[in-house]
């Protein structure tokens, strides 16, 4: 059982932590044309009101996208205050954009590396904007004419700006899509949503966390929102007070557990064996929604016995097309090759949708249902194998199960954490099986969820495709040193040359750095990063632009926890001779010879397209101007939102949820080996990961798992520069349990050396009781300057599963010793 500890009271003590964190520095230490005659005043703090020309602005972050007022000085951001009637109170990670913005972090103006001196060395030379558009273009184009366009690459990164206008989704991917260039697909975070993509759940189409209140259970699988969602916590808490029970599953006791009324431990990544066991007992005791199980998934879809595949309408009785449901993205009608299922009244093959009497079970010795194959799957998951597996308690089995039986309301809390596995999709994929036993969707208190409402990004989504009508081809990250060192994807001549990247932690953010700047960055005959920072990727570039930071520019929103869109406003001018994305995807046009594919949308262009092509923005009256006046506007009436009511939004080519799949597809293109794992993405199915699991090859040499939480100080590698949320954890930290320690013989504050598979660094010791003896975490984000040797993303596999294309950061093992030095 977790602390008793309510909303208020945490919010309480959330509050003195964050004016106290806010008396530890000084905004003196900022850039020298800034803000030295400001410092931080807990006295202003404390007021609520401040003086000042007041703006309200957005945190363009993954976390909760908060919108807080600015207030101005003199020409200088000065205090930051919530904003009145506003869920959210302005977390450290917050306040502390104020700091960062003037940090001596910022990049000031153009510079290119001093040539003859190493990659990251530090060597610069200040040179003009003209002057680094003119080389960087003239470079681009070379490459171009010699190599074909995709011998020119870009990766963008999600911790840097995430709004409409300006930011990674924004004009620049207009003028990367203009050239035709490869496109790095990051590779991290994806497994889950592939996963539940994959069995039909669009995980974003999730009640809004107000609805908590409604449910009886909030149940987390690979969540920790007290860490990583700091401001869901009142949704949380709320809900408690309201009579629900968290109940969170766990390697560790996470900060979430420690909140929970319930904490289920089990063993790292084993996830979807723990789901296959819960389905076959749904189907064993008959508990499941029967109803809702043969009207609303694949269950009584035909699958041929001579090859796998669903029996089409087409093949058995030249049916014509169907209309199929709407597709999800653009809303346009579909036309699809209708399943056939098995017609009860009829005994023949009938089409899913027009059968009045689908059957479970088929008699043609030639067809199986998905039902009796999915069935016969999961019988090897026997109580007794899944504690085996997992190590889950007979106890907690038990009440986990009754938990999900379909009569109680689930809110199911779903993030990242059990998709950092090489099994990540098919943990996800499970999970979708297992929910769909429940039909737990569609009514308040009902859901699944957790991240980001994915309605925002068409917001002027649309407009990123550029008039000359091309698109930038992705491919995985993953795949990059691969690529590079073999010049072949997937067989085919496919040189790489130069590489640009925006916004992007490339280098520490992503995994097996060392290799990553052997093996790919080093052979770029050209790197170039827009940052407003002077990140670890951009310390390694050829070439660094200047940004504006969010201060600095207007822009839009479009995502959050909850149904709405939210402005950000200018603030300041930009500083020093930083230029917004938006701009330098204009004036990168220009130069590249495609002023008629990018430059032809204006930003009236722009912002009239961000609304006017959005139903649900027309429909409640947004526009940019009416967004100015309102500062957040929702685009649905219902509030709190209900996700998927009436079961309409199930995003497969049926429109029903699948716990079978006949012809599987990868995420995004690799060099991986796909096909020799294909039989087992048909079903959700675990397996046992390469490198973390109990029998790996590599656990003998390094015993312990080595996972990550996020960082409740920052977001990605946002703040590894010197202001107040760096100050309150400015060491790397790995947490290791006790008994561990002992046996390892390493100490509570002792430097670390930390080896994987793949490198090295340093990390201090902390001494963790609730972290699974045999494992450790670590605080993610921090950059390669914060640390005395190597740092966290040299350490970290790139090992990735053929299907997910995911950065398996959980995937992972070390062994610890004293570091001396």
């Amino acid at each position: 059982m977790g602390e008793n500890c309510t909303r208020r009271s945490f919010i309480k003590r959330a509050g003195a932590t964050a004016v106290g964190a806010a008396m530890l520095g000084s905004l003196t230490a900022c850039g020298n044309s800034g803000m030295m005659n400001l410092t931080a005043d807990s006295s202003v703090a404390e007021n609520s009101t401040a003086e000042g020309n007041e703006f309200y602005c957005t945190c363009g972050w993954s976390c909760s996208f908060c919108q807080y007022r600015i207030f101005t000085r003199e020409g200088n951001v000065a205090h930051m205050l919530p904003k009145p009637d506003f869920d959210y109170v302005t977390c450290l990670k917050g306040r502390s954009r104020i700091q960062r913005t003037y940090s001596d972090a910022r990049v000031q103006y153009p510079m290119k590396r001093v040539e003859g001196t190493a990659r990251g060395a530090g060597e610069w030379e200040r040179i003009t904007w003209d002057e680094a558009i003119s080389e960087i273009s003239k470079k681009w184009l070379e490459v171009e004419e010699k190599y074909g366009p995709l011998a020119n690459s870009y990766y963008q990164g999600g911790g840097g700006f995430q709004g409409s206008l300006n930011g990674n989704a924004g004009m620049i991917m207009r003028l990367f899509n203009a050239t035709g260039c490869t496109k790095w697909d990051y590779s991290f975070d994806n497994a889950t949503n592939t996963g539940l993509t994959r069995g039909g759940i669009q995980w974003f189409d999730q009640n809004e966390p107000k609805d908590f209140v409604n449910s009886d259970y909030i149940l987390f699988f690979g969540g920790n929102p007290i860490n990583a969602q700091i401001q869901m916590s009142k949704h949380l808490f709320d809900a408690q007070e309201a009579g629900a029970k968290i109940v969170v599953v766990d390697p560790h006791f996470s900060p979430t557990a420690a909140k929970a009324d319930k904490w289920i431990p089990v063993k790292p990544g084993c996830d979807a064996a723990l789901y296959l066991g819960i389905i076959k007992r749904f189907m064993d005791e008959g508990t499941y929604k029967a109803d809702f199980v043969l009207n609303h998934t694949c269950a009584p879809y035909l699958i041929k016995k001579s090859d796998g595949m669903y029996l089409r309408g087409g093949e058995y009785q030249n049916e014509p097309l169907h209309v199929g449901p709407p597709f999800w993205v653009t809303g346009l009608p579909t036309e699809i090759d209708p399943i056939m299922v098995w017609d009860e009244k009829e005994g023949k093959p009938a089409c899913f949708d027009t059968c009045q009497n689908p059957a479970w079970s088929c008699p043609d010795e030639n067809y199986i249902t998905a039902w009796d194959m999915f069935k016969d799957h999961v019988q090897e998951w026997t109580l007794d194998k899944v504690m085996e597996v997992t190590g889950i308690s007979e106890e907690d089995f038990d009440f986990l199960y009754n938990v999900l039986q379909p009569e109680n309301k689930v809110a199911h809390y779903i993030n990242f954490g059990t998709g950092a596995y090489e099994n990540g999709l098919q943990a996800a994929y499970a999970m979708t099986a297992m929910i769909a036993m429940t039909g737990n969707f569609g009514e308040p208190g009902r859901s699944v969820g957790g991240f980001d409402c994915m309605y925002g990004n068409f917001f002027g989504h649309a407009l990123t495709a550029p008039s000359n009508g091309k698109m930038c081809k992705a491919v995985t990250w993953l795949a990059a040193c691969d690529i590079v060192s073999t010049g072949k994807l997937q067989g085919e001549d496919y040189p790489v040359k130069t590489l640009w990247v925006s916004h992007g932690g490339l280098i520490g953010g992503s995994v097996n750095s060392g290799r990553n700047k052997r093996e790919m960055l080093d052979k770029m005959e050209m790197i170039v990063v827009q940052d407003p920072f002077l990140t670890d990727t951009a310390r390694y570039a050829d070439y660094v632009l200047p940004v504006c930071d969010m201060y600095e520019f207007e822009d839009v929103i479009p995502l959050n926890h909850e149904r709405n869109v939210r402005i950000t406003e200018k603030c300041i001018e930009p500083m020093y001779e930083a230029k917004t994305d938006s701009e330098i995807a204009r004036l990168f046009g220009e130069a590249l010879g495609l002023a008629d594919a990018v430059c032809d949308v204006t930003d009236d262009d722009w912002w009239k397209g961000t609304f006017d092509d959005v139903p649900a923005a027309v429909e409640h009256g947004i526009t940019l101007d009416t967004l100015r006046k309102n500062k957040l506007m929702r685009y649905v009436d219902e509030e709190p939102y209900i996700g998927n009511r009436d079961y309409k939004n199930f995003i497969t080519e049926t429109g029903r949820l699948m716990f079978y799949v006949d012809n599987p597809t990868p995420r995004t293109p690799s060099n991986f080996d796909v096909a020799a794992v294909t039989e087992r993405e048909k079903m959700p199915t675990y397996f046992e990961n390469k490198i973390s699991g109990e029998n790996s090859e590599y656990a003998e040499e390094f015993p312990l798992v080595c996972m990550s939480w996020r960082n409740p100080s920052r977001v990605h590698m946002t703040h590894f520069m010197k202001d107040w949320a760096r100050d309150v954890m400015p060491t790397p930290t790995l947490f290791v349990n006790p008994e561990d320690a002992e046996k390892y013989g390493v100490e509570e504050g002792q430097d670390l050396l930390i080896t994987s598979t793949v490198g090295q660094c340093v990390m201090q010791c902390a001494l963790h009781p609730g972290i699974r003896p045999g494992s450790t975490v670590y605080y993610k984000g921090y950059s390669e300057t914060e640390s005395k040797l190597g740092s966290q993303g040299a350490i970290t596999t790139d090992y990735a599963d053929a299907y997910a294309v995911n950065c398996s950061f959980f995937d992972n093992r070390i062994k610890i010793e004293p570091w001396k030095n």
